[in-house]
């Protein structure tokens, strides 16, 4: 996959995560939640990015397990970033309801469906 495909697939992904959120935030009662739907979009996209460049690196490496550690390290990591996040959320901003869940995690899926036809196209072009 070159840079400019993952790029125009990046901004598409961000511009269904955006109108998913948008919607979210005008269809629910969440004015106090758009912080945290910024944030999540903002980390989630930079992460987005980050993951992409590791992972075509390790793709054509002659160690053909780096790319599957590779995989697992970033999806640890960003189960638990998300996960700190949303707890860190919970426990210090004390949020009027749970509906702050919907947009972030409608975030959280737009972009996990991106990398995951990301690394699919640069695991089989590395066979």
């Amino acid at each position: 996959m070159t840079n400019s495909r993952f790029y125009f697939l990046l901004g598409i992904s961000t511009l269904i995560a955006i109108i998913a959120a948008g919607i979210c935030h005008y269809l629910l009662p969440l004015d106090y939640a758009l912080p945290l739907t910024i944030g999540a979009l903002v980390g989630l996209l930079l992460l987005s990015v980050g993951i992409f460049f590791v992972s075509k690196r390790t793709a054509v490496a002659e160690n053909k397990y780096l790319f599957g550690n590779a995989f697992m390290g970033i999806t640890t990591l960003k189960l638990f970033l998300c996960g700190g996040s949303l707890a860190a959320y919970i426990l210090l901003g004390n949020p009027e309801n749970k509906l702050f869940v919907v947009p972030f995690f409608l975030i959280y899926l737009v972009y996990t469906v991106l990398e995951v036809l990301v690394l699919v196209k640069l695991a089989a072009a590395a066979k």
